[in-house]
């Protein structure tokens, strides 16, 4: 072999010594965990339409992944055709390359569990869930007077009050309110019992009357028995027309005019709100809560009893005593006074 053919072979060795070990090196840095930045995790929130090139230069500032350029040689080779998808995501110690790209092809976004416990109001719902960030309280109070724009929500509702349905729930930063919002109105379609608006209708109520229903019925009462119970006292009384005299409707018509100091006095009974249904007849325009499954059912399946009253057992039970005369109901009523009085008694005994 000539000289000159000898030292073109050098090279050619050379070369292709360096090119394996340059890509021995690249593979080392793809398979090697990293992390640059300075405390236990990273945030990264990738808004929708970002570019692929913004964002693995995002992943190079925030110190997630090493190189811009490796992720991006790592994203063509390993998730050829695949795209990255937009999010809030958290990197927790030390990650390949390809575990981070793997996070943002799959979607593996931040999740926040909200749990919203039956008969909250929209307002209080609202503030768990802005109390995670998700939306803004302006955001989600804008949308509450607009029921019109969620699916499943009865004709003539005047908000979303009693459409929110109560669950525990993971939601994403990127939902935003209204996708927020338009879950948790799929979760009260959900929960609505069997033929519900069927049954309703049979009962002479509209599907927006029945939900009102079911909201007093969650609001009077925690005692699983009493539901169909207290149902039966609002559908005996709006029968013969009786006064629901419903004491939730009228906090519910306090909180609304900012009104409501924590307890229920006479002059409070007296508040012109159509919401007060000691002073406007039927029903209240609307909800005043977020029913549960359970009073939904309750609201189209009244108990088959004459009862028109009701007040509190007074003992710390959570239960009632139900009457269908108001001599009957006025003798409950002092055994609510007489257990009261016994129930404090006790708490102020020494111990």
């Amino acid at each position: 072999m000539s000289r000159s053919l000898r030292r073109w072979a050098g090279w050619l060795t050379a070369l292709a010594a360096a090119g394996a070990l340059a890509f021995a090196a690249g593979l080392l840095l793809v398979r090697s965990p990293f992390k640059g930045y300075a405390g236990e995790s990273a945030v990264v929130e990738i808004p929708f339409g970002t570019s692929t090139r913004t964002i693995l230069e995002t992943l190079e500032r925030e110190r997630v992944v090493r190189s811009r350029h490796l992720a991006y040689a790592v994203l063509r080779f390993l998730f050829r055709g695949q795209s990255l998808k937009a999010g809030e995501y958290r990197f927790e110690g030390p990650k390949t390359t390809e575990e981070v790209l793997r996070t943002l092809v799959e979607g593996k976004v931040v999740t926040y569990r909200v749990t919203i416990p039956e008969g909250l109001t929209a307002d209080e719902i609202f503030g768990l869930v802005a109390r995670e960030g998700l939306a803004t309280k302006a955001e989600l109070d804008a949308l509450f007077a607009q029921p019109g724009l969620f699916e499943g929500v009865p004709a003539g509702a005047p908000s979303l009050e009693g459409f929110l349905g109560p669950d525990t729930y993971l939601f994403t930063r990127s939902q935003g309110a209204r996708g927020v919002v338009s879950t948790l109105v799929s979760s009260f379609r959900r929960s609505l019992p069997d033929r519900f608006e069927e049954r309703a209708r049979a009962l002479g109520r509209t599907p927006l009357e029945a939900v009102t229903l079911a909201s007093l019925v969650e609001k009077e009462t925690a005692v699983a028995a009493e539901r169909a119970l207290v149902s039966a006292v609002y559908h005996n009384r709006l029968r013969v027309g009786m006064p629901l005299q419903c004491d939730p409707t009228t906090v519910y018509a306090l909180r609304r005019s900012g009104l409501w100091t924590g307890t229920l006095t006479h002059d409070g009974l007296a508040v012109d709100d159509p919401y007060n249904t000691y002073v406007y007849p039927g029903l209240p325009p609307g909800p005043i809560a977020n029913p549960g499954a359970a009073a939904l059912e309750a609201s189209v399946a009244p108990a088959d009893v004459p009862f028109l009253y009701f007040v509190a057992a007074g003992d710390g039970s959570g239960a009632h005593h139900f009457a269908v005369s108001y001599d009957e109901h006025l003798a409950n009523v002092d055994r609510f006074r007489r257990a009261r009085a016994a129930q404090e008694t006790v708490s102020l005994a020494p111990r």
